[in-house]
């Protein structure tokens, strides 16, 4: 009887040992399904969500430029907010030449936000296309923008358009001084340069330092030339020792002078407003002047 007690005992409590070894493994288990439950659940929930709104930001674009986008992205994503593909917009935004900026964002409110930044022309660009300041060309939407008066003209390769830029950003910084500004630069495939100012002077250099003709011509119409600045036409720079300069013509109108003899037998002389034929002189100044 006292064996047989025993080996009761013992049975019974290698059970209640087990059973805390499988607690744990059957927590896990009840957890790691519970998940699954939920995931299902959430991924059924996501895949009820109707299509995402595109909301575009209007703050700094015109009319025809918001159409364009409009157009361009749609009213509605083709999935849900949380499913949409952010990169897409960003891509479709990047064929778009007049975009400088884009961001592209999930709102739970407002659905899918798209802020765009156009570019800022500061000139035209032959006749069709306009170019900022960081020498990029592209074609707006509207074409009135080609009819702005404040932006000067450009005419050139546009895969120069960037040099064009910095050199135009020097120059307008060197003749800021002479009170005068830039109102058309032309660049030939040999990179020689025409520059028309809006006092009329025109500059031409070419493409052997470039930079360094046109920043002497600027301290040199700051001080020696400062006096014929308004006669000045046209100044060539494409000398390796020195300069050509242009005066504009000059026109001299004569007082008119009227004779009026009351005698019969003469009659009245009026001497007619004269025009003096313009030459052009050719002057060699020195290529280092001293300053």
């Amino acid at each position: 009887m006292a064996n047989s007690f025993v080996a009761t005992a013992s049975l019974d409590t290698t059970l209640p040992n087990r059973f805390h070894q499988l607690l744990p493994k059957l927590l896990m288990l009840g957890v790691v399904l519970l998940l699954l439950i939920l995931a299902a659940l959430a991924i059924n929930v996501f895949n009820k969500l109707p299509n995402a709104a595109i909301s575009l930001q209007h703050k700094g674009l015109n009319t025809q430029q918001n159409l364009q986008l409009q157009q361009l992205l749609g009213e509605k994503a083709d999935t849900n907010l949380l499913k949409a593909d952010l990169q897409s917009y960003l891509a479709k935004l990047e064929t778009v030449d007049w975009v400088g900026q884009a961001d592209v964002r999930r709102d739970w409110q407002r659905g899918i936000v798209v802020n765009v930044v156009p570019r800022q022309a500061v000139a035209k660009f032959g006749s069709e296309r306009l170019v900022d300041a960081n020498g990029t060309v592209f074609k707006p939407v509207d074409s009135n923008d080609l009819n702005n008066a404040s932006l000067m003209q450009l005419q050139g390769d546009s895969q120069n358009a960037v040099v064009m830029m910095q050199q135009i950003k020097q120059v307008s910084d060197w003749f800021m001084p002479l009170g005068i500004k830039i109102e058309e630069v032309i660049v030939t495939p040999r990179m020689a340069w025409l520059f028309r100012f809006d006092n009329g002077l025109r500059v031409l250099v070419d493409n052997d330092n470039t930079s360094e003709k046109l920043y002497r011509l600027s301290i040199m119409l700051q001080n020696q030339l400062k006096p014929q600045l308004k006669t000045l036409q046209t100044v060539d720079l494409r000398y390796k020792n020195g300069m050509a300069i242009t005066k504009r013509p000059v026109i001299q109108q004569a007082s008119d002078a009227t004779a009026v003899n009351k005698s019969d037998d003469t009659k009245p002389a009026t001497d007619a407003n004269s025009t003096t034929d313009s030459k052009t002189n050719a002057l060699k100044t020195p290529a280092n002047p001293s300053h």
